[in-house]
């Protein structure tokens, strides 16, 4: 199959996933009937070329979550934050006169972290965030950033998705799109201030790659896993230059999260979902167990940051867009 980024026919299998398995463990965890979404069996592909790995259908389909299953998920309290690690150190490459885009804004809460919320634009699907936005003094408009770039070529200085590009189907045809909503000429000149693109993902290096029944981190909720190969190869893929490539640390909120990790893996090995009673067994005692695991220094938390500079030589907008892989 071709990889849905690089578009290379280099892929493999590298793991299967059942759909009665997968059906049942969001059932038993969210009460969330996926059944409609999932229509057959995982091929879990790892790409020989760019390093991503993304899950598809047997039958071809990507299975991405609708209207109905993000709804469900919208009503658990954890699962929006207003404040997240990745928005503190993405905002200190922002210029305080840039104009922003921000794709899959969710309710804007980046916003709030920015000097001039008027320069800021963020697209998202949900009309309930665009509403709740709106009497905060924010905009949000309900368009695709594939139709938006039409209309809005050039006219951002930073362009920035934050724990969005793992849910698309599309990885290839969003990244181009945000790219595109990115100034390079302004007025006959080269920008002083390179434009940017911000990209916050969960990091296949991380201890997400060990964690099993991580259900969050699979269909129809999360679509392809980011590994630091993969986000270098962004970089030549769309002629961009990585300037920052940054781990957040262990944070809070998943501390707990990475120490039964840690604990299961001592004892077993680490499929993509397993409901063995063995895994039962060792999951309940670590509870316990897991108070004797350590978190060593500079561990790898949930969360890689990348930031790229749009490559400003080319002459105009529409070379850039048309510029060949």
């Amino acid at each position: 199959m071709q990889c849905i980024l690089c578009h290379h026919n280099t892929t493999i299998i590298e793991d299967r996933v059942r759909r009665d398995d997968l059906v049942a463990l969001y059932h038993k965890n969210f009460g969330i009937d996926i059944s409609n979404i999932v229509s057959s069996d995982l091929l879990y592909m790892h790409c020989q070329e760019c390093d991503l790995k993304f899950f598809v259908c047997e039958n071809g389909i990507i299975p991405t979550g609708n209207d109905a299953f993000y709804n469900a998920l919208n009503l658990l309290p954890w699962y929006y934050f207003d404040e997240k690690h990745e928005y503190h150190y993405a905002k200190d490459f922002i210029a305080p006169d840039s104009k922003v885009l921000e794709v899959g804004c969710g309710k804007a809460a980046f916003a709030e972290f920015l000097p001039r919320k008027e320069n800021y634009i963020g697209l998202e699907f949900s009309t309930q965030a665009k509403e709740m936005a709106a009497r905060r003094g924010i905009t949000i408009q309900n368009t695709p950033v594939e139709e938006y770039c039409k209309e809005h070529c050039g006219e951002f200085d930073v362009s920035c998705s934050f724990q969005v590009l793992e849910h698309v189907s599309n990885p290839y045809t969003f990244l181009q799109s945000q790219i595109t909503c990115l100034q390079s000429i302004r007025g006959g000149v080269t920008l002083n201030n390179t434009p940017k693109l911000i990209i916050a993902v969960p990091s296949e290096d991380s201890f997400l790659h060990d964690c099993v029944n991580g259900i969050l981190n699979m269909p129809p909720h999360h679509i392809s896993r980011f590994s630091d190969k993969t986000l270098h190869y962004i970089a030549k893929l769309f002629d961009l230059r990585l300037i920052k490539l940054y781990h957040e640390p262990i944070q809070p909120e998943h501390r707990d999260f990475y120490k039964s990790t840690m604990w299961a893996k001592k004892f077993l090995p680490t499929p993509l979902i397993d409901k063995g009673i063995l895994r039962k067994f060792i999951n309940k005692f670590g509870i316990l167990g897991k108070r004797w695991i350590q978190i060593p220094p500079n561990t790898y938390g949930h969360t890689v940051i990348a930031v790229y500079e749009k490559n400003t030589s080319c002459k105009n907008e529409k070379d850039y867009k048309e510029k060949d892989i």
